[in-house]
């Protein structure tokens, strides 16, 4: 007669049902994982190989720059004008002209000039006019003064300067004197403007 009392009383399979699940999880999971890698490797492979085959995108061709047109016409203004000497006791009437390359360009009256400091910087009105270069690299200018006198009545000038615009439109100041500096002396402040953009 065998004892049925020592054998291991089966387990029910449903315990185990767990465990199972688990284990299938996990393989799905690494098989997806391999499937993924698998793919990427496969796509990257054939971008590679059809790269060659495809020509490669022609650079786009420079956008040529844009040359700042040059500007020929210049308006050119007496800004300011420093009195060293205003030529006699008291304050004295001046008359100028400018010239650009031996030419006129403009003429005005400034009247009581004078050399007393705080009182010695006039500031002219309608002291302007327009300059053509026309393709030069530069202009003379020429500033001559008369005093007190009409202008082209008086024969030669009292008072002369010169200095240079150039095709940038630069100009630094000019002094402008007599011979001897007591006769008249002044500091001549232009500016150099587009005559076509101060229209």
């Amino acid at each position: 007669m065998t004892d049925q009392s020592h054998k291991d009383p089966k387990k029910p399979v449903l315990h185990v049902v767990p465990a199972i699940l688990t284990g299938a999880a996990a393989l799905i999971a690494s098989l997806t994982a391999v499937y993924v890698n698998v793919r990427h490797d496969r796509e990257a492979a054939a971008q590679q190989q059809a790269a060659p085959l495809v020509a490669p995108a022609a650079a786009p061709a420079p956008v040529p720059e844009r040359e700042t047109p040059a500007i020929d016409r210049w308006r050119l203004t007496v800004d300011r004008i420093a009195v060293e000497h205003d030529g006699s006791p008291g304050t004295t009437d001046w008359r100028f002209t400018v010239e650009a390359d031996g030419e006129p360009l403009f003429a005005f009256q400034q009247d009581e000039l004078d050399d007393t400091g705080g009182r010695n910087v006039a500031a002219p009105k309608d002291a302007a006019g327009v300059l053509r270069l026309e393709g030069r690299t530069s202009a003379k200018i020429v500033v001559k003064g008369w005093r007190g006198r009409l202008l082209g009545l008086g024969g030669e000038a009292d008072a002369t300067g010169e200095g240079t615009l150039t095709a940038g439109g630069k100009i630094g100041a000019i002094r402008v004197a007599a011979p001897k500096p007591e006769g008249g002396a002044f500091v001549f402040h232009l500016s150099a403007d587009d005559a076509a953009a101060t229209r």
